[in-house]
């Protein structure tokens, strides 16, 4: 039987405010979303340099060059967004999730979080893979594959549920929570265009192409996250590698079990490609999908970085600390 190890969590919810996308606690204090936090570990990507460099080289305005960046990014948000939807949608339905919290849910943006596991667990059923591929069109043999390795194991999948860290005020909502009554699976799915990348680099690029296209000539660069955790180096894989164990850090202090294991299962749309089989970057300055695309999907296990979340947590702790000691200086 899953139980909450801090009984704190009793005594209080997470509130998402849709607008300005911040989080706060039922006592008034204001959250930071994974996502922001562990970005502020990465080396900062000067925009105006890059800007001014890059339209420079396509011979093309900032502002042109700046609306298709926004293009871009709109793009892959809309489709990552599309896809998470689709996947979260069919286990929620088909595991009954929505109808164990239906009556937990309030107008006032309170999430359904890890905290709320031990009251909700023993409504929620086991999914059925069969159904869960009928609702997610039978797109995705790999993920159905695993998600029947588990729960042959016993785990129950919950997608979408929020957690939050209370001494810390770090939030986040966990894509894919496999628990069972022992230990607990991390999931998380991504639908990046470049896949992901276990070393800082880049792929060269083909620039005597209209607009540049992308080879596959990749040049590894020498280059880390900032401390604490400058041991790890600059690439995405590493940024995810820290949000899935920040998310097991978090249901390990909430419910006190053990965490198992982590994966990342990447999410291809099946771009059109160019001639060093790369996604093609068309003149409208997008990358397109292909007509009638099979999406492909790649599962990365990963490893549980304890040690660097620690760090974080304690830095996140200090600059708190800090900041409440400034707060009583200035009144």
């Amino acid at each position: 039987m899953i139980e909450l190890k801090d009984k704190r969590y009793d005594q209080v919810r997470l509130i998402f405010h849709e607008e300005g996308h911040k989080y706060n606690d039922t006592f008034g204090n204001e959250f930071i979303s994974t996502t922001t936090l562990l970005h502020k570990y990465a080396p900062e990507f000067d925009k105006d340099y890059w800007l001014k460099k890059k339209a420079k080289e396509l011979g093309i305005s900032e502002k042109r060059l700046a609306e298709q960046w926004k293009n871009i990014t709109d793009e892959a948000c809309e489709r990552g967004t599309k896809t998470h939807n689709n996947l979260e949608d069919g286990i929620k339905e088909n595991s009954m999730f929505k109808q164990a919290v239906k009556y937990m849910i309030k107008e006032n943006g309170e999430m359904i979080t890890v905290a709320d596991i031990p009251n909700i667990d023993m409504n929620i059923k086991a999914l059925d893979v069969n159904e869960f591929k009928d609702m997610t069109e039978n797109k995705y043999p790999e993920i159905y594959r695993v998600f029947q390795w588990y729960i042959d194991r016993g785990y129950k999948i919950y997608s979408e549920i929020g957690m939050f860290l209370i001494d810390s005020l770090i939030s986040g909502t966990i894509d894919v929570l496999l628990i069972r009554d022992e230990d607990f699976v991390i999931g998380d799915w991504k639908t990046n265009r470049g896949g992901l990348k276990f070393e800082a680099g880049y792929y060269k690029k083909d620039k005597s192409q209209k607009p540049a296209q992308l080879t596959n000539t990749w040049v590894t660069k020498k280059e880390f996250l900032l401390p604490p955790v400058a041991n790890l180096p600059n690439c995405n894989g590493s940024i995810y590698n820290l949000q899935l164990s920040l998310y097991a850090y978090a249901v390990q202090k909430i419910l006190g079990l053990p965490c198992k294991g982590l994966w990342l299962c990447h999410i291809d749309s099946d771009f059109v490609l160019n001639e060093y089989g790369m996604p093609k970057r068309f003149p409208d300055g997008l990358y397109h999908i292909k007509n009638n695309p099979i999406e492909k999907t790649t599962f990365f296990k990963m490893p549980y970085r304890y040690n660097e979340i620690v760090r974080i947590v304690a830095d996140r702790e200090r600059i708190i600390r800090a900041s409440r000691v400034t707060s009583n200086t200035l009144f």
